[in-house]
């Protein structure tokens, strides 16, 4: 049983070892998140690409430019025309180039907020994984406590056996313990590889990595106010700020359209060459043509303007609807972590109270066991409570870490 249990541990040894074992503190993990999490470099891109569209938008219509050599060339009093050349310049009504571009401003502005909802829900899944890994390692280091207790139980039963005072069924009872504790060891350590390949996805590093997490995790106490969390809420969370954005960029897309409905003046120059005459000599005899413009593109039909109108209103509209849908989302979803995060410290209370109770149960029943070998029974049964308990109450304080993980992605921006 012994050489069992050592192998078993060296197993558990090599495995823990076949990858590069890295210290990682959460926030250092968060950190390398942000800077290498390809999602993140993915939508940065395409916030540059929109701010790239200001220039495409801001820009004056091309000049045009034509040349025409005629078939039969018209005659003039100074000569005939021989080559016609003309130039001319659109100009939109004022304000709406800047109105073009302020619509781009509001889209990447909005696109700029998809980075920070990426980023908080990014950090809560790096959270949500490190807070079960930190659970896995306290509950081994629990299931090893009791290894020890358990083999101490197994060398006090095979001495009660030789004195006659307990039965060897007793020793294999505990031995069988023994044994599923060791296979939990091993079924941990399977578990953690789903939560260390999701981090380092995450985080792009090499997915077999191994993460070392501090055993001494302490998070800040969470102050909840929820009158001051739907301030913040409507005022700076990314996902009300993308929607304020979108609503802005609708009101310069109307402005956009206003303009574009005013009308646009154009100046232009058309010159015509004129050969001489031969048949006569007319004062100015071959004189060129030269006609400076000016034009007027006058929109006269409005029923698509009208359309637009209506159309950007009620994108207005609906958007507003939207964001208050969300808002009073976020609230509700607040409201419910706050009680799982209220829960399960009333866990961790009432399992501390019952541990220390059990636990001078178990030392007097333990010492009954040792004195007389009676009550072995009750000595496993306790055991077994003990431990539930001790898991209980790092099972609470997962649940309530990931009330705040929740907590912290609604609010913490």
């Amino acid at each position: 049983m012994k050489n069992c249990r050592t192998t078993v541990t060296f197993c558990i040894a090599v495995f823990a070892c076949g990858f590069q074992t890295v210290a990682q503190s959460l926030d250092s993990l968060l950190q390398m998140a942000v800077e290498n999490n390809t999602e993140l470099k993915a939508v940065d891109l395409e916030y540059k690409s929109i701010l790239e569209k200001r220039d495409q938008v801001s820009q004056l219509p091309n000049p045009q430019i034509g040349v025409g050599v005629p078939v039969l060339r018209p005659e003039t009093r100074l000569g005939p025309q021989v080559m016609m050349v003309g130039a001319s310049q659109m100009f939109p009504w004022f304000g709406t180039l800047k109105s073009r571009e302020e619509v781009i401003v509001s889209m990447s502005k909005a696109k700029y907020e998809q980075l920070s909802l990426i980023k908080l829900e990014l950090f809560y899944q790096i959270k949500s994984a490190y807070y079960q890994l930190h659970f896995f390692n306290q509950k081994k280091k629990i299931i090893g406590e009791y290894i020890k207790i358990y083999e101490t139980l197994e060398s006090i039963s095979l001495a009660k056996v030789e004195a006659g005072q307990s039965t060897l069924a007793n020793v294999l009872r505990i031995q069988a313990k023994l044994q599923g504790l060791e296979q939990q060891l091993l079924i941990i350590e399977n578990q953690k590889i789903g939560f260390e390949s999701k981090i380092n996805e995450l985080t792009k590093r090499p997915i077999g990595q191994k993460i070392q997490i501090d055993e001494t995790l302490v998070l800040p106490v969470l102050e909840y106010d929820i009158a001051s969390f739907r301030d913040k809420i409507q005022s700076n969370h990314p996902m009300i700020l993308q929607i304020n954005y979108q609503i802005e960029a609708s009101k310069n897309m109307l402005e956009e359209n206003s303009k574009m409905n005013s009308p646009m003046i154009g100046i232009g120059v058309d010159y015509s060459l004129v050969a001489k005459r031969t048949d006569a000599n007319p004062m100015n005899n071959g004189r060129d043509i030269l006609i400076p413009k000016l034009m007027i593109n006058i929109p006269l039909y409005r029923k698509a303007y009208k359309a637009k109108i209506n159309e950007e209103n009620y994108i207005q509209q609906s958007l507003e609807v939207k964001k208050e849908n969300l808002t009073d989302k976020m609230i509700g979803m607040l409201f419910r972590f706050k009680a799982e995060y209220e829960n399960g410290q009333l866990e961790i209370d009432v399992y501390e109270k019952q541990t220390a109770t059990m636990s001078m149960a178990y030392d007097v029943i333990l010492a009954e066991y040792i004195s007389s070998g009676k009550g072995f029974e009750e000595l496993l049964m306790v055991q077994n409570q003990l431990q539930d308990l001790q898991l209980g109450i790092y099972e609470a304080q997962l649940r309530k870490n990931n009330a705040q993980a929740n907590i912290e992605r609604i609010t913490n921006y």
